[in-house]
């Protein structure tokens, strides 16, 4: 078996990191749906404790997957972090906004999209990236 070079392990080291960051952003966005499902589900109820609660229990396993996220893609850390912090303040406040909490809900269905695209161009170039190196190989080969 022959040793890659550099240039052959650098695509395939960031293929696997592309695949890591998206499976990790699918993840996060299976666990908003169920947050976002019962913010909009418990409407006036939201402000009761028992909604309160219910929301926090659901938010946990966001912050699991945000955490994960958050350490594979760090060119939309920033804004992902900060609307976590913001969701966070949400939920701790005494009186929390669930209209604001909805809006924020949006703004991480946007920055996902955002991720999304992102990761597809990565992909894009990674494999082309690949096709070069695996050309180069073979024409060495001959």
């Amino acid at each position: 078996m022959s040793e890659e070079t550099p240039a052959q392990a650098q695509p395939q080291v960031r293929l696997e990191v592309i695949s890591r960051c998206f499976q990790r952003l699918i993840g996060l966005r299976a666990a908003l749906a169920p947050f976002r499902a019962t913010l909009q589900t418990l409407a006036e109820r939201v402000q009761e404790p028992e909604g309160r609660r219910q929301l926090l229990a659901l938010w946990r396993p966001c912050q699991e997957r945000l955490d994960l996220l958050l350490d594979t893609a760090p060119k939309n850390a920033v804004r992902i972090h900060l609307l976590r912090q913001e969701v966070e303040d949400n939920l701790l406040d005494e009186v929390y906004s669930p209209v604001a909490l909805t809006d924020l809900m949006d703004a991480f269905d946007q920055a996902c999209e955002a991720l999304l695209l992102e990761i597809g161009e990565d992909l894009r170039e990674t494999v082309a990236a690949l096709q070069e190196a695996t050309a180069g190989k073979q024409g060495r080969a001959q």
